[in-house]
This record gives structure tokens, sequence and C-alpha cells, in this order.
């Protein structure tokens, strides 16, 4: 893949708003679409009613272009600018 073959796929990128009441009735959350694979960001809250970030990565329909030679989609989770999670 090419550099502007990663510009391009960012720019077909979609955030959307879906409801989403599996998600600890979380309600309408913003999920962001790139490349088949599907990111939610939300808040759900404990029975204290404390809050917690969640995060939800689908990816049941990554697209082929994203995939590596060995079919899978290799993905880097970064919390604040550090690298805490690395995996295939």
């Amino acid at each position: 893949m090419r550099q502007e073959d990663v510009e391009r796929l960012h720019g077909e990128s979609r955030v959307l708003s879906v409801h989403a009441p599996e998600r600890g009735g979380a309600g309408e959350v913003p999920m962001i679409t790139l490349v088949g694979v599907h990111v939610s960001a939300y808040l759900v809250l404990n029975p204290d009613g404390e809050a917690r970030m969640s995060l939800s990565v689908d990816l049941d329909e990554v697209a082929p272009v994203a995939l590596n030679g060995a079919g899978v989609l290799p993905v880097e989770l970064l919390i604040g600018g550090q690298c805490v999670w690395w995996g295939i």
C-alpha cells in the first residue's frame, strides 16, 4: 500500500451516530467506519453512577485492502500517545 492509498482510505471514512442499546444503555453513540472497521467510543455508567469510557472495535467487515500478507489486520491501541497494545 502507498501513502496515497492511505490518504484516500482516510478520506472515505465515515463518522456516524448509531443507536446501540446493547452497549450498556448508551443510546446514540459515535462510530467511525474506516476500511470496514467500525469503532465506537462511548460512556457507560456503573451502578454507582461512575462513568467509564468504552471503546468497541468491530472487525467483521474489514476490507481486504487493510489486511496484511497473512490475511489479518494488525491493530495498535494508543492512549495518551503511547502504544498500550499491539497485536493481530
